[in-house]
């Protein structure tokens, strides 16, 4: 639609939301300037991934390049919003944008278990959740997390309970599932993960077993730095290939 027909068309047959201009006025850069205070991991990237998923609808010249409203700018708030508080995964707020869009009202989650005061998501306070908090807070089915521990993507304890961490992966699987990646060929990702583990545990031994309150700190301090690192590290391995693949 170009822009002179989104300014003429009547409220009612514009997207969600209705009550802010559809005017395309902002490059993409202002737009990640305007949610990026509230949304500090967002990048251009992914506005981008969100628009290929249909989430977003900017408007474009007949050079291609896009345009965005202050609508699309409300809409990729509510995205992200839906994926920080939520753990809503795409396929989901996308049948909620589709609603919204045809007049229907939809119901949101309360985030105040789930986020901090400066907007950063925070987990739930346990450290091991149910099967059902699992469904609830990734909006999946319990059929699909059995398919997970099925094909050891994650793991529950004695007791049938996950670590709280594990809403974080099965958001990540749901999401690569309907880029086509089926849950079992995501297995070898898990297996070097567990490497990583092994190997950053063997690094930190030495410190760990003195024993001293301070020292057990200071291995779980420095864990935490090379888990950083490895995954720094596996993150460019993987960019490489990938251009590797392009030439």
């Amino acid at each position: 639609m170009s822009a002179r027909a989104q300014r003429a068309a009547k409220p009612e047959t514009q997207p969600w939301p209705r009550d802010v201009s559809h005017e395309p006025q902002m490059t993409i850069g202002q737009v990640l300037e305007i949610v990026k205070p509230h949304f500090p991991a967002l990048t251009v990237s992914k506005i981008r991934f969100l628009e290929n998923e249909g989430l977003l609808s900017p408007w474009r010249n007949a050079a291609g390049y896009r345009k965005y409203s202050a609508a699309d700018v409300e809409r990729l708030k509510y995205i992200l919003a839906e994926q920080r508080d939520s753990y809503r995964p795409l396929k989901v707020i996308l049948e909620q944008l589709t609603a919204l869009d045809a007049g229907h009202e939809v119901e949101r989650v309360p985030t105040a278990r789930v986020v901090s005061e400066d907007g950063q998501t925070r987990l739930p306070a346990s450290q091991h959740i149910s099967v059902r908090q699992l469904c609830d807070l990734t909006g999946t089915s319990r059929e699909d997390i059995e398919e997970f521990v099925r094909v050891g993507l994650i793991t529950p304890d004695l007791g049938g309970y996950f670590p709280t961490r594990s809403i974080y992966a099965v958001n990540l699987i749901l999401s690569l599932r309907t880029q086509g990646i089926a849950p079992r060929n995501l297995r070898s990702i898990r297996n070097s993960a567990e490497r990583m583990a092994d190997l950053i545990d063997q690094t930190v031994e030495s410190t760990r077993a003195r024993g001293r309150s301070g020292d057990i700190e200071r291995a779980r301090a420095r864990s935490h730095e090379l888990a950083e690192l490895m995954a720094d590290l596996q993150r460019e391995f993987l960019r490489l290939s990938i251009e590797k693949l392009s030439q």
